[in-house]
């Protein structure tokens, strides 16, 4: 029986075989596709039973035996995968994005970056506008008419009014200095003084002594060389006192005025002088070929004045002063800026930095008056062109040697007649010129005037100066800021 089981053993794993691999089916085919089907399996069970019986008789047991056997999982239904044991997870309560020393780093590189990005900021915009810091535009001036009634003011009344207006300026680098002063512009501490007060002193520093025995540092703001007039601002000071300025329009000759101002001396008292107004406007020219129309008076103006305040008898100021004319051919005769000219030109230095609205008309010229028409035998009295800028509007239609014979209809006898009219314009105004060929041809022409945007005597590089004064030589008594011989220059 022993044998016979064996027997039967090695027959039914046999056809098990046999039927995988007539199916074409091996255990991972089973495995992906499922279970063999069950009446297949049976049926194959029933056979080899009956083909045992055929040969063994009684002896085996049914067939239904063998194909469905208590103690075992049908076959391709078994379990093909363990059971997977897990825990659940919930939130982490205590969780921290970054340790403390890292948020502390953090926080410090943040502040690193930021600093430096500050520093770097300030420095470009300082660069970039190194001729202020300051622009502003509620920075205005009103002009005061005269008194229509009463008599005018004492000196000692002018000079205790003016006194806490007027400021001594020191104007110094390494090597050298000049001594000016200034006038008080407005509560905030802006300063009105000369443009040529630095003109020998490369890279300068201010520092400013008012009538209180106070001393302040100061800040270049901007300046211009064709009119002369610079403004400095005062660090860390306000609430100082502003003078009343008047009408420079309303000045007759003859009238009484009072110069007020250092000299010699920036951080010694205030002095004043008396006088009268010699001429109005007198147009004076510079060296540097800038023309302008300035009060003229025999008020003493010494060195160290310079950018002090000229008063009517009414303690209003009508004027900035500037060196007198030097020379044993001259004997006081002294001049002051037009408070007309200091309005108009101190404002747009405070809110642009620059003269934008100044007009020109780009042109060079020699002047032909009834003189030299007769004795050079000139067909015309006016302008004779020399050259034309290219900026200018006459450019390629005014040729050299032409003359310019008339100005808005006005005849042209010399050249104040043709720069009075383009001084009391703006730029981008249009003016109707006469124009006389070589050829003997009269034509006339509108021309828009240019803008004459002035640059500052204001120089940031100490050897900018070095290279002007060349080899003169630098002494106690001359550390090489040289003499300005306003108006006529250097």
């Amino acid at each position: 029986m022993e044998e016979f089981n064996d027997n039967l053993n090695n027959t039914q794993e046999g056809k098990n075989l046999e039927i995988n691999g007539s199916q074409g089916t091996s255990s991972e085919q089973v495995l992906d596709g499922g279970a063999v089907n069950q009446d297949t399996a049976d049926s194959n069970a029933e056979e080899v039973a009956e083909e045992v019986n055929e040969t063994f008789g009684d002896e085996v047991a049914p067939a239904s035996e063998f194909s469905e056997p208590q103690s075992r999982t049908p076959y391709g239904q078994e379990n093909i995968y363990n059971k997977i044991n897990y825990t659940d997870k919930g939130p982490i309560s205590n969780y921290t994005p970054f340790s403390r020393g890292l948020k502390v780093f953090c926080a410090a590189l943040a502040a690193v970056i930021l600093l430096v990005g500050s520093i770097s900021c300030g420095y470009f915009l300082g660069r970039s506008s190194n001729k202020s810091n300051f622009y502003r535009n509620d920075v205005k001036l009103d002009l005061s008419k005269k008194p229509s009634k009463g008599d005018g003011m004492t000196a000692a009344e002018i000079y205790e009014a003016l006194n806490p207006s007027i400021v001594g300026i020191r104007v110094y680098n390494s090597t050298t200095g000049n001594d000016a002063t200034g006038v008080i512009y407005s509560e905030k501490g802006y300063v009105i003084t000369n443009d040529h007060i630095y003109a020998s002193v490369g890279a300068p520093k201010f520092r400013i002594y008012t009538y209180d025995g106070k001393e302040y540092d100061a800040e270049y703001v901007a300046g211009d060389t064709v009119s002369d007039l610079a403004v400095l601002k005062i660090k860390n000071g306000s609430g100082f006192k502003v003078p009343v300025f008047g009408d420079s329009n309303e000045l007759v000759c003859g009238e009484d005025t009072f110069a007020v101002g250092r000299p010699n001396d920036a951080s010694g008292g205030t002095s004043i002088t008396s006088g009268i107004i010699s001429l109005t406007s007198r147009r004076v020219k510079s060296k540097t070929n800038y023309s302008s129309r300035l009060i003229q008076t025999d008020s003493a103006i010494n060195p160290g004045s310079s950018g002090g305040a000229l008063v009517n008898m009414y303690g209003q100021v009508i004027g900035i002063t500037s060196a007198k004319l030097l020379g044993e051919e001259y004997d006081r005769v002294g001049f002051a800026i037009p408070t007309v000219t200091v309005k108009r030109v101190v404002d747009q230095l405070i809110s642009n930095g620059k003269v934008t609205d100044r007009a020109k008309l780009g042109i060079t010229y020699n002047e032909i008056n009834s003189v030299t028409k007769q004795l050079e035998n000139r067909a015309s009295t006016g302008l004779l062109v020399v050259s034309v800028s290219s900026d200018s509007d006459l450019y390629g239609r005014v040729n050299k040697d032409d003359i310019i014979t008339h100005i808005n209809g006005i005849e042209i006898t010399e050249d104040d007649t043709v720069l009075d009219v383009i001084e009391s314009l703006k730029a981008g105004d249009t003016i109707k010129i006469t124009v006389l060929s070589t050829s003997g041809d009269q034509k006339e022409i509108n021309a828009k005037l240019g803008a004459n945007i002035g640059e500052s005597s204001f120089k940031i590089d100490e050897s900018e100066v070095e290279a002007e004064q060349g080899e003169q030589e630098k002494t106690p008594d001359n550390p090489g800021g040289g003499t300005f011989d306003f108006p006529f220059g250097d």
